[in-house]
């Protein structure tokens, strides 16, 4: 528990490190001063004033529940200004939390039984073993077998199944079986595509803004980052550029690109086909605070808008992009002090000086 002492410093915005600070707390609030309600639930000013007493920096209320959707897998729910750890003992036993993608490694084969039983299976006891990095299963194969193959299971799509991954330590799951169907890579028709994006930021104010697009789907609009699949011969630095003029019918060019690192996740096209997609992400950063967007209404965009970093989050709706924020405050912060300007933080966009 020693992470979690009082005196643990932050180290600029670590959002990841205040998220599971936050979760430790909510889930060892005895003698801190935190009451919850019969439902389990904690008002958010409490906690942030809680966490600050406990880190030794002043926390705000909107640092809380920015963290709280920096730690993927639904480990707390916010609304309504309470926060609360998710119900169900945590990401290990909580069914319907966890990472979107799992990895399994096997045996060439071995495929063939799979297909043959219409699921995976472990040959002895213990259940199919699942990581939640590729790389690692990837290293696990290698050691293992002489033929390694790495299969892609849909999670998030499985646990809508009612498919329990019970999570034994860091990075590593077990379930009993998990049915073909849900095994991106052995479905017929399979493939990979890559996409690249960002966030479009602008600094004219002093603190960052970020520039988001209102897309129509069949259950809504939703409030995304400009994105969308490399072409021929296309890095995805380049693709994202594009899509950022494309999309949001911007005229200026990128002054300075950060990458965030990829994301992936299971999709099934409208005829069923199932993806498994890699979303390049960047910072995209702009001199001006362009205002005359021309948002590609042909593909389904209907309004280009800046949001401070505190809005952009929390009306980010793909679940996708849950695992970049933190990156991107970071990036944010890092810049910003490049720049000369005060920290960046989700508490309203600018911090004070250390």
């Amino acid at each position: 528990m020693a992470a979690f002492s009082a005196g643990a410093p932050l180290a600029g915005l670590d959002l990841i490190r205040l998220g599971k600070t936050i979760q430790y707390l909510l889930r060892n609030a005895e003698g801190t001063g935190l009451e919850a309600d019969a439902d389990g639930w904690f008002r958010v000013d409490d906690v942030a004033r809680v966490v600050s007493r406990t880190i030794r920096k002043p926390v705000a209320s909107a640092d809380v529940a920015g963290a709280s959707i920096c730690l993927d897998g639904g480990r707390m729910q916010v609304t309504g200004g309470r926060i609360r750890a998710s119900v169900g003992g945590g990401p290990s036993s909580d069914r319907f939390s966890g990472p979107d993608l799992l990895f399994h490694s096997s045996p060439q084969a071995r495929v063939h039984e799979y297909l043959a039983e219409g699921a995976l299976f472990a040959p002895g006891r213990g259940g199919v073993r699942l990581s939640r990095l590729e790389s690692a299963a990837w290293r696990v194969g290698h050691r293992s077998f002489v033929e390694p193959v790495v299969l892609v299971v849909d999670a998030a799509r499985a646990r809508r199944d009612r498919i329990t991954f019970t999570r034994v330590r860091a990075g590593l799951y077990t379930t009993p079986t998990v049915p073909i169907c849900h095994v991106l890579n052995l479905r017929d028709g399979f493939a990979e595509q890559a996409s690249a994006g960002g966030f479009v930021v602008e600094w004219t104010s002093g603190a960052p803004r970020i520039a988001l697009i209102r897309v129509a789907r069949r259950n809504g609009a939703t409030w995304e980052v400009a994105k969308g699949k490399l072409e021929a011969g296309e890095s995805p630095l380049q693709a994202a550029r594009r899509e950022m003029r494309e999309e949001m019918g911007i005229d200026l060019p990128v002054e300075h690109a950060l990458p965030l690192g990829a994301v992936r996740y299971g999709f099934y096209t409208r005829d069923g086909t199932p993806r498994l997609k890699t979303i390049h992400v960047y910072v995209l950063e702009v001199a001006e605070a362009f205002a005359n967007f021309r948002p590609a209404t042909s593909e389904g965009i209907e309004e280009v808008r800046w949001f401070d970093l505190a809005e952009a989050i929390s009306v980010l709706a793909h679940p996708s992009l849950r695992g970049t924020i933190g990156r991107l405050v970071a990036a944010l912060d890092e810049r910003a002090r490049e720049l000369g300007l005060a920290p960046v933080r989700l508490g309203g966009g600018r911090g004070e000086e250390e």
